[in-house]
């Protein structure tokens, strides 16, 4: 693919998450909510075993997405109309208990001769995925300016990343997980870390309204940063057990959608930890 294609591919999708997350609270967990279902598409595509007739693995696999997106669905249903948390333990607890007794009813009727797998990875689909981007979608919803520190966060990671691939590439000379990823050097990630911190003081700037002070910003810059480049080396590593270079093929000249949010989905658990004590700190 040529340097043009990509460049297109490249903007096009940046441009889409920046203006949709801009936009408004609503779309932005919208958006989440579509990039956790392409992100579980890819997953459940990549891990389930295949077992059986095409029917039934196309089956197999639309349960893993139903189980992969079912936090997401709550946190959206719940960011579109006022529900009560009563009402989530009423209705949720039974719809949870059929959607999960469903996993292992399937590979009992389907006569998978490798169940543990394939349960076993829709529930990892679930808390890999899922969790975090059920998180962001009630992060857009639940604070003020709530979409504005959902893009920050995309700005501060993606800083990081470019940070560390710019100074790495020039004076990069410790490997870091060579194992892993040979590309990624100590050096890379302390100037992911400061490029990361320097976007957090911009940003802290910029949306003023979001209810964070200069210190706390610098913190989020910096997890940012290592907990993006960790959530990266883990995709690598999981890639890798499985012999294959890109998730997908849905970003021409990118790869798939999970690469481009391997890191963003890490990040996020750690991002609500420190959003936690931050509250608790007021």
């Amino acid at each position: 693919m040529s340097f043009k294609q990509r460049a297109i591919t490249g903007l096009t999708f940046v441009g889409v998450m920046i203006g949709l997350t801009l936009a408004h609270p609503l779309a932005c967990a919208i958006l989440f909510f579509l990039v956790a279902a392409l992100c579980i598409y890819e997953f459940s595509g990549l891990i389930l075993v295949q077992d059986g007739s095409s029917t039934t693995n196309l089956s197999r696999r639309i349960l893993a997405m139903t189980v992969g997106l079912y936090l997401p669905l709550i946190a959206l249903i719940q960011s579109l109309i006022s529900v009560s948390p009563t009402s989530l333990v009423i209705y949720g607890v039974p719809i949870t208990l059929f959607l999960f007794s469903s996993l292992f009813l399937f590979e009992l009727f389907g006569k998978s001769a490798q169940p543990f797998p394939n349960i076993g990875f829709s529930f990892l689909g679930m808390f890999y995925i899922g969790l975090p981007l059920s998180l962001v979608i009630g992060l857009s919803t639940s604070i003020p300016q709530g979409n504005f520190l959902v893009l920050s966060i995309l700005f501060m990671i993606w800083a990081g990343d470019t940070g560390a691939y710019m100074l790495g590439s020039q004076i990069g000379k410790n490997k870091m997980f060579p194992r892993i990823s040979p590309g990624k050097t100590w050096e890379g990630t302390m100037g992911g870390v400061a490029s990361a911190i320097i976007v957090a003081v911009l940003c802290s700037l910029v949306f003023k309204d979001i209810p964070l002070q200069l210190w706390q910003w610098m913190i989020l810059g910096a997890i940012c940063a290592v907990f993006g480049i960790l959530g990266d080396l883990v995709e690598s590593m999981l890639k890798r057990s499985l012999g294959i270079k890109d998730s997908g093929n849905i970003l021409p000249g990118h790869g798939g959608f999970l690469d481009r949010f391997d890191s963003f989905i890490f990040v996020i658990p750690f991002i609500a930890i420190a959003l936690f004590f931050f509250t608790m700190l007021r």
